[in-house]
């Protein structure tokens, strides 16, 4: 790495350089930049916790060399500012911390990749949290084997991963880093996340990890006054903090540039991560995530040098925005965009008063747009403390309702996007402290559905292709919406009735139907249509939803 890059705001593997690093045998060097800072000092293992004082540079790094370092050793930084005061530090390029101790861990990952990442149209995105996934001393690498197997058998292309660095506070779900590059010791080492990695790709699975680059955890362990001065964060107090109390990273310092963008690098290279998500993106976009404040060019200026990183490294990039990407030309590959968190609503209420929402669902079938994610993501199941299953009306339709939620957004035109759980139809409240079994299975006949709808949304190209068409039709009713899906010549119906009353629509094609919620073995009534001809009647049951192929 070139030092004078880095501080330029050019350099994208400062990983390579700063921190802990093997030379030879039991040699390791040790670097660390504080431009503002008097002296460095290090204390760990390997001297015996004395105090050993690092050499200063011109451009603000200091470094130092030991030879009886050992795999697993710990260590800190103190840092005395100008005025003499000292500062407990954890190394900013930590890849383990224990956190209990509050140190930095030597870690060198000896994972060897197997497999290469992957290339995958269309999507089906899993959001996980890891953390829900582990008990105590259970085999890290057996749960990871068992979320593979679980992404897999339901028909999920990718898994998009909650952020995995280290974070302090449990309630975080890991937003807040208290150190970037450290991957958390509450899900198992970075070996065992790599072979997690590996084999997603062996099964032909893409993995998406979810980085929180805005802001980082105020703790004093942490970036904070680094070097007795604001050398991560901006300089002004009323723009320091953001409205959940963490510290705004300034993206207008150099170092700070090559220090985010060494992150990603990290991930896409390093890490052969297939792609990564950005989250409440409005939050760099404008100045303390209200528009009301003006955009924030330097975010502006290193998110679109961030997508370009993504994309050299064969990786692509999505963002968690509404409405923003039409304004501005980011370079994000993907949006995942939240306007249709406002359907959850329409399910909420009674079927008598879903009338009302007849324009802004027929806008989002006729808005479908393949740069789109659409779907639901752990807010909508987090939320009121109730997952999809248990926010639809009534108290015996609830799974009816979701079986037609699904099939509505599995034939937008979209990539897709859920959480943990709701392919299940758990009735559970998600909660980081409960432990989530994917193999735990309470509704088996929900989960055939969305395992099959899923399976036809992967393998039906009027439904997935990004050159796919879609028309909406005029149908008598109230809250019922039918609409074909084309791609070149092959054409399908989908008719998804939102209310509680049955309905028959005459029908203007000769029709074979491919899946209907009322099937038997989904546990419906089993009122089904078939095989339909031109003028024959469709019939849809309260709260149900069908796909036909247009023959």
């Amino acid at each position: 790495m070139n030092t004078r890059d880095y501080l330029d705001g050019k350099s994208q593997d400062g990983f390579e350089f700063f921190g802990s690093h093997k030379r030879k045998a039991k040699d390791y060097i040790f670097r660390v930049l504080a431009p503002e800072a008097k002296n460095v000092y290090i204390a760990g293992d390997f001297n015996n916790w004395e105090k050993s004082s690092l050499r200063k540079y011109q451009t603000g790094v200091f470094s130092i060399t030991f030879n009886q370092v050992n795999e697993g050793d710990r260590y800190e930084y103190l840092i005395e500012d100008v005025e003499g005061n000292f500062y407990k530090k954890l190394d900013p390029y930590s890849k383990k911390i224990c956190l209990e101790e509050g140190l930095t861990v030597i870690d060198n990952s000896a994972y060897k990749f197997k497999y290469k990442k992957i290339s995958q149209k269309p999507k089906n995105i899993y959001q996980v949290h890891l953390g829900s996934l582990f008990r105590d001393k259970e085999d890290k690498k057996k749960v990871y084997e068992k979320l593979v197997n679980h992404i897999k058998d339901n028909n999920f292309t990718h898994v998009q991963i909650m952020p995995v660095s280290e974070y302090k506070n449990y309630k975080q779900m890991g937003y807040s880093s208290l150190g970037l590059f450290a991957f958390s010791e509450r899900y198992g080492s970075l070996d065992d996340f790599k072979y997690f990695i590996d084999i997603l790709h062996k099964n032909k699975l893409g993995i998406i990890v979810e980085l929180d680059i805005a802001e980082f955890d105020p703790d004093f362990l942490g970036l904070d006054k680094f070097d007795g001065t604001n050398l991560y964060n901006y300089d002004y107090d009323n723009i320091k903090y953001n409205y959940y109390g963490s510290i705004n990273f300034d993206p207008g310092k150099n170092f700070v540039k090559s220090y985010l963008l060494s992150l990603v690098n990290y991930y896409v290279k390093e890490l052969r991560i297939d792609g990564i998500y950005f989250s409440s993106a409005e939050n760099m976009i404008y100045w303390q995530g209200d528009k009301n404040r003006g955009v924030n060019n330097s975010w502006l200026e290193l998110i679109r040098e961030i997508n370009d990183l993504i994309r050299q490294n064969k990786s692509y990039s999505i963002a968690g925005i509404n409405g923003v990407y039409e304004e501005f030309d980011l370079g994000f590959d993907l949006i995942f965009d939240s306007e249709l968190r406002n359907i959850v609503e329409v399910f909420q209420r009674q079927p008598i008063e879903r009338a009302c929402y007849q324009t802004y669902i027929n806008n989002l079938i006729k808005n479908g747009n393949s740069k789109k994610v659409l779907g639901f993501s752990y807010v909508d199941s987090y939320l009121n403390e109730a997952n999809l299953a248990m926010k639809m009306f009534s108290d015996d339709k609830k799974i009816s309702q979701l079986k037609s939620l699904f099939t509505f957004l599995m034939t937008l035109k979209s990539s897709k996007f859920i959480f943990m759980g709701d392919e299940l139809a758990d009735m559970r409240t998600f909660s980081i402290y409960n432990n989530f079994d994917v193999s735990e299975i309470i509704n088996k006949n929900f989960n055939q559905y969305y395992k099959d709808l899923a399976k036809i949304f992967l393998n039906t190209k009027a439904l997935c292709e990004d050159e796919s068409s879609i028309k909406v039709l005029d149908v008598d009713g109230y809250s019922i919406y039918a609409y074909e899906r084309t791609y070149k010549n092959e054409k399908y119906l989908v008719v998804v009735n939102f209310t509680d009353i049955g309905y028959e629509i005459n029908s203007p094609y000769n029709l074979e139907e491919i899946i209907n919620t009322n099937n038997l073995k989904y546990e419906g009534t089993g009122n089904v249509n078939g095989k339909i001809i031109i003028g024959e009647e469709i019939r849809i049951e309260p709260f149900g939803s069908a796909i036909f192929k247009i023959k």
